[in-house]
């Protein structure tokens, strides 16, 4: 498969990314052993460690890789926030746990997750969180994880011009009310799916699977 640029990340990357997701017989750490080793020999570049931060950590700290790390923040996270500050400081801390779990001094994709709406100081707090983290070099791309209503979403996205690139679960409603949205502001479509092709055809430009038929799909790519 050949590279695609993501939006206004202005990055060229492999169009699969992989999510870690444990399945099947033996203990955690003997599945994601498993799947590193078979993704470490796959295009993919990027591991989404969201399902298990700590864990996923681990391998990439112990292990030579070159997988970059994605993550989205916990759901509603905002949602436990009284003020501007403490959503900034919420925020900032699970970036730091995160560079802790893996080991790095940088997270390729960071997306702040929304179900909820949260009230404008919280949101406010929290971009502020992410726009210094980039410019300290702790991310890369700021990414919106749009797990909520989409309309709610988009009402939200259209207020806010913070996100380069957006991650949408695979529905029609997401498709329909947000990937047009995205298009217009050059932000990069990761759809998160079990139909890569599909997810593909409508105009996703990256597609993220559980990591075990991220592998099985891209090599029967090859």
């Amino acid at each position: 498969m050949n590279k695609t640029l993501l939006g206004r990340t202005n990055r060229s990357v492999y169009p699969v990314w992989a999510r870690g997701n444990l399945h099947g017989a033996g203990s955690a750490e003997e599945r994601a052993e498993r799947l590193i080793y078979a993704l470490i020999e796959t295009p993919i570049e990027t591991l989404d460690i969201t399902p298990a931060p700590g864990l996923w950590g681990r391998f990439l700290r112990e292990m030579p890789n070159t997988l970059g790390a994605a993550i989205a923040s916990p759901v509603n996270l905002l949602l436990q926030a009284p003020d501007t500050r403490v959503a900034a400081n919420l925020v900032q801390s699970h970036i730091v746990e995160t560079l802790c779990a893996i080991g790095r001094t940088h997270i390729e994709y960071y997306f702040l997750s929304l179900q909820e709406t949260p009230p404008e100081a919280q949101l406010s707090g929290a971009l502020e969180a992410l726009e210094l983290a980039r410019q300290e070099g702790q991310i890369g791309a700021i990414g919106l994880a749009a797990w909520g209503k989409p309309l709610s979403v988009l009402a939200l996205w259209r207020t806010h011009d913070a996100f380069e690139v957006v991650l949408l679960p695979d529905t029609e409603e997401a498709f329909e009310s947000l990937a047009p949205e995205a298009r217009a502001r050059r932000t990069g479509i990761v759809v998160q799916t079990e139909m890569p092709e599909s997810a593909l055809q409508r105009g996703a430009q990256v597609v993220l699977l559980r990591a075990a038929q991220a592998i099985e799909w891209v090599s029967r790519l090859k």
